[in-house]
């Protein structure tokens, strides 16, 4: 009782003084009442993300599927739930990651993620070894060490999602992601919008991972849990 009386004490004391700090920084969280209260995490951006992938048909020639959207395949797992797991928000939580760390880049590197990470090789076609995307980017730079992480894991997402879906062994992805910003609360009425839509395509990317067939199952039966098979087929369709 002793300790939360001297707490509140400290709370109410003015600016500067001596633990006030440290204990408002306990108790705010708890205690404050503020608009947060209510709308803690605004969403200001409605953000998506796509995929497409390249794979050998029955002639050996290389094919380019359509754009797949695996924002709606994973919003159909959220939608009336009220605390989806982290899993069924992969695209959203790993694209706002991937964004912050293409974010920190230079414009430069910017630019050079935004392209292929592809080189030929004697057998046809192989990913650019990471120690040379380093040396190219930037050695000793921590941001293309923590983007070039983030690129590999959405290489193997993108990877996982279009063998699910398309049932082809896949040899190369790409990713896109689209932000959308609906107007400000006081332009809501407007039926121009108030921000132009943004879209960051990454390059193409090897496939180069060995995919367990339980984890390829598990994005299959999600797929058909959600009905969104039809994504694929449209997608496989538009190939060229």
């Amino acid at each position: 009782m002793l300790i939360v009386m001297l707490g509140t004490i400290l709370v109410i004391l003015p600016s500067g003084t001596l633990f006030r700090q440290p204990v408002q920084a306990v108790a705010t969280p708890y205690f404050s009442q503020n608009w947060r209260v209510f709308a803690p995490n605004i969403l200001k951006v409605n953000r998506t993300v796509d995929i497409r992938a390249q794979w050998r048909n029955d002639n050996g020639e290389l094919v380019r599927s359509g754009w797949v959207s695996i924002s709606d395949i994973e919003t159909q797992t959220v939608t009336g739930n009220f605390a989806p797991s982290r899993v069924e928000k992969s695209a959203w939580n790993s694209s706002q990651t991937l964004l912050t760390r293409y974010n920190d880049l230079e414009a430069d590197q910017q630019k050079r993620v935004r392209d292929t990470f592809i080189e030929a090789s004697d057998e046809g076609f192989q990913p650019i070894h990471v120690e040379d995307l380093i040396d190219e980017l930037g050695t000793g730079d921590s941001n293309v060490i923590r983007y070039l992480r983030m690129d590999y894991m959405y290489m193997r997402y993108a990877t996982l999602y279009a063998t699910a879906g398309f049932d082809e062994d896949i040899e190369r992805v790409q990713w896109r992601i689209n932000r959308e910003r609906p107007n400000d609360f006081q332009n809501r009425f407007l039926d121009d919008g108030q921000f132009n839509d943004s879209v960051t395509t990454f390059g193409w990317r090897q496939s180069n991972v060995v995919i367990s067939e339980d984890v390829v199952d598990e994005y299959r039966q999600l797929i058909d849990r959600t009905g969104m098979e039809h994504l694929f087929t449209k997608a496989a369709a538009d190939a060229e």
